[in-house]
């Protein structure tokens, strides 16, 4: 009887048992779980509801008027002071307008003009918001009123106001709300405004 061949099939048989894989019920402390995938059935989070804040309501004006009384002083110098006034009813929380303009010989267009929003505010006081622009012609000299002659270097035709106040006002109290100066010559204009509420 020949031994090597039963030798050599019996080594061939301890390889093949030992090279099986443990089975699949056995643990293994060095192999890695691996990470759960989702299943297809979970459903996903809802995303959270946005809330919307309610929107401002906008502020409605009283249901009242005011008088808007503007004088305006032009004053030259130490000749006498000259007094425009312009008055305007406008409802709370709205803007009224005045426009005005004439044309003066040799000087061009002069314009008036003035916006006024008014404000009642809840302790009775009135916040005032205006625009003003007023361009007075200076006056010339008689001998200046000759188309052939020009007037001496220097003269000032006209000088433009512009003005832009926000203030608060007591009703039925004047304020005085601007005093300009000519940047030349020896003239204040001033601006005096004055709010009444009417009930």
């Amino acid at each position: 009887m020949n031994v090597r061949p039963i030798v050599f099939a019996a080594l061939m048989t301890s390889a093949v048992v030992f090279a099986q894989p443990p089975a699949s019920g056995a643990p293994r402390s060095d192999r890695q779980t691996p990470a759960q995938a989702p299943r297809a059935d979970t459903p996903a989070a809802a995303p959270a509801a946005r809330t919307l804040a309610p929107p401002v309501p906008r502020r409605e004006g009283q249901p009242v008027n005011l008088k808007i009384d503007f004088t305006i002083t032009d004053q030259r110098g130490s000749a006498p002071a000259i007094k425009r006034t312009l008055t305007m009813m406008i409802a709370d929380e709205r803007t009224g307008s005045i426009r005005s303009q004439s044309s003066v010989f040799q000087v061009g267009d002069v314009p008036l003009n003035v916006d006024a929003s008014p404000t009642l505010l809840t302790d009775g006081k009135i916040r005032l918001g205006f625009n003003l622009q007023y361009d007075w012609p200076a006056p010339l000299d008689a001998s200046a009123t000759n188309p052939n002659q020009q007037p001496p270097r220097g003269t000032v035709i006209k000088t433009a106001l512009h003005d832009s106040v926000t203030l608060i006002l007591e009703s039925g109290k004047p304020m005085i709300a601007a005093q300009s100066a000519d940047p030349i010559g020896e003239r204040q204009v001033t601006v005096e405004v004055k709010a009444t509420v009417l009930r």
